[in-house]
């Protein structure tokens, strides 16, 4: 018998189970489950971002459907010496429109499992581990993700869901496994990634929170991680570093992210930053760090109040973290994901009521 790779997490698998019944009921909900992965194999990096979106509440909502429970895949591989300035990457991405895979919603528990299952994906839960299996725009996953540790709860507990309309968490991850594109299959090494789930009532609308650039950014080695996610109109500053399994907060105004340089991506006319300095500073410690996009996809979510635009880029950071007992440990080279993204149509529908 193969012995598992250790993993740790304090995530329940009643977490990952769908939370739509606990929600008001004939009013718009959101649910994710899944996230990013980024590894190396052969001479290139690779990133995966795959899950899946359970939107609905009514074909009169801002999601237009009564259910569905939509596929997301974004992929790109990128030649290790393609850093220090963004180029016209290829990938394979998806956009997000809920009509296109209304009905059919596929939610399976087991007593020890969960499986989520867009399409011919299958998403599978047994904390502390997850698994991404399953072909989408022709690129077949096999991976295993394990937890690196307790989760960041950035939106809150699922106990108080029915108060406060929303409740997630995100896990830093080892990932292993392999990812086969264009027929030929690529085997990860030094893998990292995020496990996500999340839960949104009809109080979450991300056109309304994307007025504002936002930015998600995810970092991992196997004793250091990084994670922000920062919706300036949103209200949200939500920052963490992990160093040996310490936490290190840090909160809504002590995490500064400067875009540096800028480039026209000519197959969206977008200007979009592709070098950033992020500093993150609080009681807890400081994080100081420069990141450098290598390659860039993009997607769109369409809503009825319009669309927002989603640039995902694989980054390396260099830096350091200060921790109040005087030590500091530098970061070089980390495999990081950084999303960056806006609103760029805001308008209505327009159809009858």
């Amino acid at each position: 018998m193969i012995e598992k790779r250790k993993a740790t997490s304090d995530v329940q698998l009643s977490e990952d189970l769908s939370h739509v019944t606990e929600l008001p009921q004939g009013k718009d909900f959101c649910e994710w489950i899944g996230g990013p992965v980024m590894g190396e194999s052969e001479s290139h990096f690779f990133l995966l971002g795959a899950g899946a979106w359970r939107t609905g509440g009514g074909r009169k909502g801002k999601w237009r459907v009564d259910d569905s429970l939509m596929g997301q895949n974004m992929f790109m591989m990128v030649p290790k010496d393609q850093w220090g300035k963004i180029r016209d990457n290829d990938f394979i991405a998806n956009r997000l429109d809920p009509t296109e895979w209304e009905g059919g919603v596929r939610i399976i528990q087991k007593p020890d499992e969960v499986s989520w299952e867009p399409g011919n994906r299958r998403y599978i839960s047994r904390p502390p581990y997850w698994e991404m299996k399953g072909e989408q725009q022709a690129v077949e996953c096999d991976l295993t993700l394990g937890g690196l540790g307790k989760a960041s709860r950035v939106w809150g507990l699922y106990s108080d869901l029915a108060a406060t309309g929303r409740a997630g968490y995100h896990q830093c991850c080892w990932a292993e496994g392999t990812i086969t594109v264009n027929g030929k299959t690529y085997t990860l090494e030094n893998a990292y990634g995020i496990h996500e789930m999340m839960t949104f009532s009809e109080t979450y609308d991300h056109t309304k929170a994307m007025r504002e650039p936002y930015y998600y950014v995810a970092g991992l080695s196997e004793s250091t991680q990084i994670f922000i996610l920062s919706m300036p109109a949103g209200g949200l500053g939500y920052g963490r570093a992990y160093v040996d399994g310490q936490e290190i907060p840090f909160g809504l105004g002590e995490i500064v992210i400067d875009d540096l340089d800028w480039w026209t991506d000519p197959q969206t006319s977008m200007r979009v930053p592709g070098r950033w300095h992020v500093n993150m500073n609080s009681a807890e410690g400081v994080a100081d760090l420069n990141m450098v996009a290598g390659g860039r996809i993009f997607y769109c979510f369409i809503t009825r109040r319009g669309h927002t635009t989603r640039y995902g880029n694989l980054v390396k950071t260099n830096g350091r973290i200060f921790l109040p007992n005087g030590k500091n440990v530098l970061i070089k080279d980390m495999i990081t994901y950084l999303e960056w993204g806006k609103l760029t149509m805001p308008l209505d529908g327009g159809t009858p009521s």
